[in-house]
């Protein structure tokens, strides 16, 4: 079985099943939540969202993690995808290195794809041994220690947070740089493409064959990813000088890209995780004198304005931030848009405004680490309340001034989701600004109305007719409800489901289902057919190993039953087929394995299969009391799963045998084909209904 796309293809399928086999779930888990064993499983509270009573299991058995509380469910590999915002690749090298798997190649890419991928490697080589060198530099040359660790020790930075952000100190040298790094053996192209190097031009652009380091003289910020590779680098210098830049950042490379990169996030992730708050501040300095003070959930943009993609970074580990700003009054009017788009992609945002003249490194400085903390405690204000207050006391004696301040404010409103919140911040607008609160209401929704459509909010309605759409997405009319058989309403009586749409039951697909469905939607009930197909599915994959007969295993027992891909449902259909394909290769579906397919909603599918909300009291074995599990049942758990599937598929040819009785297009003979197929219909579903005791007497 395939079990990930483009990247994870290049990871032999021996080596991801050597990585899956070899981990250990309890270990993974445990280095990140306190385990307790409860029966058959171990359970904690849920690292993924707030949560005062334990509904986080972990089947260790089985390989997997569900939390019964938010739904987080996967296995190991994602595990540590959720827990570290890390790609498929990425968690399953990170387990690699954990448990020293060695992870060969395959020969599987075109000459392109090795070269370009090659580069990257290089790349990352280059930067990593370039932070080693300036950090040696720093604490090991006499100009470094002089002058870099000189300055670091005057900004209250101790050693321990010198080394947890691996600072470093470029050399006052045109050529040091590049004339260790070639004497290491690194080829000058890769310093140049990670902007290490620069190649100097004459005044027609062309190249003079000369280079020169970058970074000179400068305390260096290695930048890392959310997997902690380092991606580029920022530097202050120590010189005095107007015509220099006091601060330079590495270029755009194939391996960074600014937009897409907070600074300390690699360090912070999971205190933010942990808090539940993510603190946005400006300047490398910042993030390390809060860090050190012991406000480690800090997070840095590095002097630039916030991007869409380092917004959806923070939402990866929260959805709370708060911006610390210092006092300067332009900086904070600069910084507002920014702010829109942190509403803007769903986040609660809040402001700590600081005294004139201090930004957060000087004030944590001056006051202390307790201080601090009271500080930002105490100061913190919603994002909208403050930018009300901010606007409205600088258009205080001005109408004109004061109606575009109103605008403002009410375009930041707009960018909230939250509907209840929406309505809270207008009432604050309106009473701020003095105006009666339908007026404010009356100016908000002139607002959306001139807003383009394609950034409008998206209504109550709107979310309405989106779930009705069709499943190519174009919006449709809902499908009418049809009548169902009094053995079809037994039948959904027995499972505990009410009946859908002709449409939902003809397509296997339900408003609750892992295919269409939204995540506020997942508990929604499921229709006959599709629990049906669930069923056999089930089955197939936690049991297909096991025998129901001897030599006979459950894989081999439904496989021949249920030829070819029975079930209708797309999601399922595929993951059937795949065991199928495995199973005539001479492979038994591997529920550890399969938990890590490259299908997120099948991940998510096979977890809820797997994962039970309850045990078996353990006092009921020490009094000997013998409870059956369904592995002891487990021919007739497949007979019947059989037996239910054949039914519905039953009913729904009956069905269209009446459609088809009922349509006066059709000739006589057609009708009469149509009558005599329906009667063996009718007369199969009775007998499977016998089979199943869900037999309903009819009334005389």
């Amino acid at each position: 079985m395939k079990l990930q796309n483009f990247a994870v293809a290049r990871i032999p399928k021996e080596t991801v099943d050597q990585i899956i086999h070899t981990a250990d779930i309890l270990e993974v888990v445990g280095d990140y939540v306190q385990l307790k064993r409860n029966g058959q499983n171990y359970w904690a509270c849920c690292p993924f969202h707030n949560e005062k009573s334990p509904s986080f299991s972990v089947n260790p058995s089985k390989g997997l993690y569900k939390c019964f509380g938010c739904g987080k469910a996967g296995g190991i590999v994602q595990f540590v995808m959720d827990i570290e915002g890390s790609s498929y690749p990425e968690a399953l090298r990170a387990l690699a290195k954990k448990y020293g798997v060695a992870v060969p190649e395959e020969e599987e890419r075109t000459p392109e794809e090795q070269l370009a991928q090659n580069e990257r490697d290089s790349q990352y080589i280059i930067s990593n041994w370039a932070k080693d060198h300036y950090h040696g530099l720093l604490l090991k040359s006499e100009e470094g220690m002089s002058i870099g660790y000189g300055y670091l020790k005057e900004r209250g930075l101790n050693l321990t947070t010198i080394q947890t952000f691996e600072l470093g100190y470029s050399l006052d040298q045109f050529e040091g740089l590049m004339k260790a790094a070639t004497a290491a053996g690194h080829q000058l192209k890769y310093l140049e493409k990670t902007g290490l190097v620069v190649k100097r031009e004459d005044d027609q652009g062309r190249d003079t064959g000369r280079r020169y380091d970058r970074f000179r003289g400068r305390v260096m910020f290695p930048i890392h990813n959310v997997s902690g590779r380092v991606v580029g680098f920022g530097a202050r210098t120590l010189k005095r000088d107007d015509k220099m830049a006091k601060y330079l950042n590495s270029p755009e490379s194939d391996i960074y890209h600014k937009s897409d990169v907070l600074y300390g996030l690699f360090q912070a992730r999971q205190a933010i995780r942990h808090e539940e708050l993510c603190y946005l501040v400006e300047g490398y300095l910042d993030v390390l004198s809060l860090h050190q003070g012991g406000i480690k959930n800090v997070v840095a943009s590095s002097g630039t304005s916030l991007t869409e993609g380092q917004i959806r970074l923070i939402k990866r580990y929260t959805d709370n931030v708060t911006v610390l700003y210092d006092g300067d009054a332009a900086g904070i009017k600069a910084s507002l848009r920014g702010i829109d788009l942190l509403l803007e992609g769903g986040l609660n945002v809040r402001v700590v405004l600081f005294p004139d003249g201090d930004d957060p490194d000087s004030y944590i400085r001056k006051v202390g680490d307790q201080r601090f903390a009271d500080y930002v405690e105490n100061q913190s204000q919603d994002f909208i309340a403050f930018k009300t207050t901010l606007v409205a006391r600088e258009a205080s004696h001005d109408p004109v001034k004061k109606a575009e301040a109103i605008r403002e404010v009410l375009q930041s409103i707009a960018k909230v989701p939250d509907g209840l919140k929406r309505q809270v911040f207008l009432q604050q607008t309106a009473s701020v600004f003095g105006f009666e609160e339908q007026v404010i209401i009356t100016e908000y929704n002139k607002l959306l109305k001139t807003a383009s459509p394609s950034k409008a909010r998206p209504t109550t309605d709107d979310h309405r007719e989106s779930r009705a759409a069709s499943p190519t997405g174009a919006p449709s009319a809902a499908a009418p409800a049809r009548a169902y058989s009094p053995e079809e309403e037994a039948e959904m009586a027995m499972y505990g489901v009410s009946s859908g749409s002709e449409a939902e039951v003809t397509a296997g697909i339900h408003p609750g289902s892992p295919l269409n469905a939204d995540p506020s939607e997942l508990a929604a009930p499921l229709d006959v057919l599709t629990q049906c197909e669930q069923a056999v599915l089930r089955l197939l994959v936690l049991y297909g190993p096991h025998e129901v007969q001897p030599e006979v295993t459950v894989a081999h027992y439904l496989l021949s039953q249920l030829d070819g891909t029975p079930l209708r449902n797309p999601l399922y259909a595929r993951l059937w087929a795949e065991c199928r394909e495995e199973f005539l290769q001479g492979q038994l579906p591997d529920l550890r394995r399969l938990a890590q397919h490259e299908d997120a909603a099948i991940r998510s599918l096979l977890a809820d299969f797997a994962t039970e909300r309850y045990d078996l009291s353990p006092n009921w074995r020490i009094k000997d009391i013998y409870v059956p599990t369904e592995l002891n049942l487990i021919q007739l758990a497949c007979d019947n799963a059989i037996l239910r599937l054949n039914k519905c598929h039953v009913q729904r040819e009956r069905q269209q045998c009446l459609a088809q009785l009922n349509d006066p297009r059709l000739d006589q003979n057609e009708q009469l084909n149509a009558l005599l197929r329906y009667n063996e219909l009718t007369k199969l579903d009775g007998q499977l209904a016998q089979m199943l005791g869900t037999v309903v007497a009819r009334n005389a």
